[in-house]
């Protein structure tokens, strides 16, 4: 009878032990108007010669960035994206003899330059991204 309920309680740790395993992930939040700062996104909100800057800041946000060169307003989007995932095996070390924190990461780094006339519409723009 002792050993019935040396068992369940081994199981009963056992099974918490596992229940503790967890991924956890984390993603900087971005706000929905930057959800379209990729190159589906770009391609759908932004017209030459139609797009007006209403138009861009409804879709892309304020710009982090805006300059002045030959009669043209340019507005800068630099967005960085990082997202990892730290996962935790403590069932590992408690049955095998080995465990610890498994993290992994990628950053995605994005730049759109947007070049409007001085009727405030878009006349062209550039686009950049990478995953890393």
């Amino acid at each position: 009878m002792r050993f019935a309920h040396l068992a369940i309680a081994s199981l009963t740790a056992a099974s918490a032990l596992l229940g503790a395993c967890q991924n956890q992930q984390k993603q900087d939040d971005i706000p929905t108007k930057q959800a379209a700062l990729t190159p589906g996104g770009v391609k759908l909100n932004l017209v030459k010669d139609q797009t007006s800057q209403a138009e861009v800041q409804e879709a892309f946000g304020p710009p982090d960035l805006v300059t002045h060169k030959d009669g043209q307003q340019i507005w800068t989007y630099d967005k960085t994206d990082f997202d990892w995932e730290k996962r935790s095996d403590y069932a590992t070390l408690i049955l095998i003899g080995q465990g610890g924190d498994r993290v992994r990461s990628s950053s995605r780094s994005t730049l759109l330059i947007v070049y409007f006339n001085d009727k405030d519409i878009v006349t062209d723009y550039r686009l950049s991204a990478i995953k890393y």
